[in-house]
């Protein structure tokens, strides 16, 4: 019996031995968790600089040039959360899928909101939820995959990172708009729909990925839904850290979010924007989705 013990201690020990040794994914792969997890991929450490300068004709004071170092690579999801994929965390329970739709379809004095259109879901972005349930849909992933928390939203800074993927321009294909490269709005300071080269969809969210990834291989960073991220409102960032995770200080009752929506001019859609904050609990906002990414061991 002595032996018989020692002899499964062993195993175990081996076991944990071969689990720990387990090779994480490196930058560029991907994985995905689950059948219905997002699709993620491993994005590389680094060093870059946030914000934009004062000679910038787009510059706002909530720009302000922060030296930013990534100490470990992590992943981030190839797109936005679909509707697919939140159907699914509706289905577990995790997520509040009626209340959504409610307040997608109805104003906030609780009268209908004669401007819904249900566009289509699938494998559109999901939009519409407050960052609250954009934190349910996190928990689901940590719960449904065992993954102990490590699912998490960007932060400010981190979002940032992935979207310049190494650039330095306005945008991460140079400093004019490009239709080509995203579901945008006008190019004048209004606001409202622009169909031009692949960008066919107008007044309206198009499917995940149906334009060019960027050097990173994530798609639609800029344009098409504005996505939440974990930071907590500090106009000046001046308490943020500078490893790129999220700002725990400010004013917690708002958070950030980040991107271009389909209506979006070009101001709004540069990699430096940051967007004036929301309610963490404001929902039915059909320009607002999000965008999860995971921490690696």
């Amino acid at each position: 019996m002595i032996k018989l013990a020692f002899l499964y201690a062993a195993v175990a020990i081996v076991g944990l031995a071969q689990t720990k040794a387990k090779p994480q994914p490196k930058p560029g792969e991907k994985f995905r968790d689950c059948r219905n997890c997002p699709e993620m991929i491993v994005i590389p450490a680094g060093t870059f600089t946030m914000g934009s300068t004062a000679s910038d004709p787009e510059h706002r004071d909530n720009e302000p040039l922060q030296k930013i170092t990534i100490p470990r690579s992590f992943a981030v999801g190839v797109t936005e959360v679909t509707w697919d994929q939140w159907e699914a965390c509706v289905r577990d329970r995790f997520c509040d899928g009626l209340a959504v739709d409610n307040a997608l379809r109805t104003r906030e004095n609780g009268e209908p909101n004669p401007d819904f259109q249900d566009w289509g879901r699938g494998t559109r972005p999901l939009v519409g939820i407050s960052w609250f349930d954009a934190q349910a849909f996190v928990g689901w992933l940590n719960s449904k995959t065992g993954s102990d928390d490590t699912y998490r939203l960007l932060s400010d800074a981190e979002w940032e990172y992935v979207a310049r993927a190494g650039t330095t321009t306005a945008y991460p294909w140079g400093d004019k708009i490009d239709h080509n490269y995203g579901n945008f709005g006008l190019d004048e300071h209004e606001l409202g729909p622009k169909m031009e080269g692949r960008d066919q969809w107008g007044n309206q969210t198009s499917p995940a990925a149906s334009f060019p990834p960027n050097a990173f291989g994530v798609y639609d960073m800029h344009g098409n839904i504005f996505e939440w991220v974990e930071d907590c409102y500090e106009a000046d960032r001046a308490h943020a850290p500078s490893d790129g995770s999220a700002n725990k200080q400010g004013n917690c009752a708002t958070r950030m979010f980040r991107s271009g929506s389909f209506l979006s001019n070009p101001y709004m859609q540069r990699s430096a924007k940051r967007t004036a904050p929301y309610p963490s609990t404001r929902r039915g906002r059909n320009y607002l989705g999000s965008r999860v990414a995971k921490t690696l061991d």
